[in-house]
């Protein structure tokens, strides 16, 4: 009907333009006056009614077929429409292309898809798309032939490539390996050295096709800093900068060296950006220019939270990043805890409560020396049912950064513990090595973190306290499939006392249970009992495991499970009496951190009333 309607027009049209030639065969059918109000009408009736709105056919699966080698998921994360997407030609015939592609970079020289094939499910309005495909044989490097390298030799050169001959041919480790190469030239100084890594294919009729590779390098000559300038410094000393930078005019050109110096700019807190560009002087040198932008060294923060498992929190922090001009620091920090019971609205009680006041003093550069001096006194109220707690203390802390990811700290610790009416006096040294190698230390995917500190207490610095402690806390994530994180944490902390074991006061003692050591167990629930009406100890074994699992954008679910005890002498530590408890959660991942709700529960009886316990917190507890 509507392709007579169509015809019937263009036959018109064609009489209006020249009454010399006749009207095709077409327009006898209706007529060379065809009136326009018919034309309407069927319009309006039996060709319309015909008419359906095409709805958008959508993909039912895409399939494989013949694929031994590489999964049916990766070859899909190749193309640009998926499960459930509407179905558009070029994007699937884009997908077949990148399919060849991709199996001929990993050496499947021969391969090809053999057809494709749709099944439409007229019912769903679906398609189901399959691949056929040959695979054919993977070609392996037959040898490798390495030139222009002077500054390192063929083996060394062939060590960082990571390619050996008799490898499957694989263009994304053969990028590797030229990047890696090229990291090496720059860390000697040849920022312009050029790599190129060629592929000749032998033997090209035979199916196991052979490769050679031709390793091409262009060394060119040491480039050397010769000028570095600030820009964009106004409230901040050029002399704080400096003494930042781990590269300075005439330095040979290192990358890591420039890098090293943005993240210790960065860690000074004073900058939101710290840009780097460089400028080409000649072949053998260049400028560098740093480009930064200043935060505002005055702070002042508030803020209201919650702690598990029934804590309302209150934090407030002043301070100065640039006190004196000096990178000096100066941070006051009051926090308040609370866990609230409500007998009525007008009758709110606190049947725990605690202050905490904490000034902290940084000086950056002591005494134009590579170390820094912390020094830090407290002020801390604690008021329960069962006891009061008031402690003064003062810490002295002497830091020095061993490198980017690490440094070692000596510590002196001053303590003064009244609980009730008994005080108590406790003096320690310390030394501690910290490790920082997480790529995030907020969401960590990968990567460790490693702390180790030795304490010596009482002896000949006096106090009521005498005691050697050894602590270890390391903790390691890795990725998995599916994005999968396996975060795993192990603490092990001894304590050699020099007097009887019950005579150490409970403020210097361990306490284990609750969020951040196990989840499932009431905060100071596990050891010994104290005069507090609490548990402590002096020695714990901890171990912690996570399962983080994305499920949504920035949802993820957890499942754990976390083993220790404490117990008040090492001798008395013993694999059979281990505690354990297990959960799982749910946590969003914001800016600032974790959001997390979890459920514990714990692996022995705790009582009737016993239900486990719910967790509310922002942050991952390790």
């Amino acid at each position: 009907m509507m392709l007579a309607y169509y015809r019937t027009g263009r036959a018109l049209a064609q009489n209006k333009r020249t009454d010399a030639r006749p009207a095709p065969a077409d327009s006898k059918i209706l007529g060379p006056t065809f009136p326009p109000f018919l034309i309407i009408l069927l319009l309006l009736s039996g060709c319309m009614k015909q008419l359906k709105i095409t709805e958008e056919i959508r993909i039912k699966e895409i399939e494989f077929e013949g694929n031994n080698s590489i999964s049916d998921k990766k070859l899909k994360e190749l193309f640009l429409i998926k499960k459930g997407d509407p179905y558009i030609e070029r994007f699937a015939r884009e997908g077949a292309k990148r399919i060849v592609s991709f199996y001929r970079s990993k050496g499947f020289f021969d391969m090809r898809v053999k057809k494709r094939e749709g099944e439409f499910l007229k019912e769903l309005n679906e398609i189901r798309m399959t691949y056929h495909i040959f695979e054919g044989f993977r070609s392996k490097i037959d040898s490798i032939e390495i030139e222009g390298n002077t500054l390192f030799s063929d083996e060394k050169v062939g060590k960082i490539l990571s390619i050996n001959e008799g490898d499957y041919y694989d263009e994304a480790v053969i990028g590797t390996g030229e990047y890696s190469l090229s990291n090496e030239y720059a860390e000697k100084g040849y920022t312009n050295a050029e790599i190129r890594v060629r592929k000749t294919i032998q033997n090209i009729s035979d199916p196991a096709k052979r490769v050679l590779l031709n390793v091409e390098i262009k060394e060119g000559e040491k480039v050397w800093v010769r000028r570095i300038k600030f820009k964009g410094l106004k409230g901040i000393r050029r002399d704080v900068v400096k003494r930042e930078m781990r590269i300075n005019e005439g330095d040979l050109h290192r990358p890591s060296r420039v890098y090293e110096s943005q993240s210790r700019l960065y860690r000074t807190e004073l900058f939101s950006d710290v840009n780097v560009q460089e400028q080409k002087v000649k072949e053998d040198s260049v400028n560098l220019s740093f480009i930064f932008k200043e935060e505002k060294p005055r702070l002042i923060n508030f803020g209201f939270g919650y702690e598990s498992p029934n804590k309302g929190l209150f934090l407030f922090r002043w301070g100065h990043l640039n006190l004196f001009g000096n990178l000096q620091r100066l941070l006051i920090d009051i926090s308040l805890r609370a866990s609230p019971e409500f007998k009525h609205w007008n009758d709110i009680r606190l049947p725990y409560r605690e202050e905490d006041i904490r000034m902290t003093y940084r000086e950056s550069y002591l005494l134009n020396s590579g170390f820094s001096l912390v020094a830090s006194p407290a002020l801390k109220r604690v008021y329960t049912r069962e006891y009061s707690e008031f402690d003064l203390s003062l810490d002295i802390v002497l830091q020095r950064d061993i490198n980017l990811y690490s440094r070692i700290s000596f510590l002196y610790d001053f303590r003064r513990a009244t609980i009730e009416e008994a005080p108590s006096i406790t003096n320690r040294l310390s030394t501690r090595y910290f490790y920082e190698g997480r790529d995030n230390i907020i969401v960590p995917r990968k990567g460790s973190r490693f702390l180790s500190q030795i304490e010596y207490a009482g002896g000949f610095l006096g106090g009521d306290n005498h005691f050697d402690r050894v602590k270890l806390d390391f903790a390691s994530y890795r990725p998995l499939p599916y994005r999968i994180v396996l975060a795993l944490r192990a603490v092990l902390i001894l304590t050699h006392s020099r007097e009887e074991p019950d005579e150490i006061s409970t403020d210097v003692r361990l306490e284990m249970g609750g969020y951040g050591t196990m989840r499932g167990f009431e905060e100071a629930s596990i050891g010994a009992p104290d005069s507090r009406g609490k548990r402590s100890g002096l020695d714990q074994l901890l171990f912690n495991l996570e399962f983080r699992i994305p499920i949504y954008r920035n949802i993820r679910a957890t499942i754990f499970t976390d083993i220790g005890n404490l117990w008040m002498d090492y001798s008395d530590i013993s694999l059979k009496n281990l505690k354990f408890g297990v959960g799982f959660g749910l946590g969003y991942t914001t800016p600032i951190g974790v959001v997390r709700l979890d459920y514990a529960r714990a692996i022995e009886d705790l009582g009737a009333d016993y239900r486990g316990i719910v967790y509310l917190n922002f942050a991952n507890p390790f």
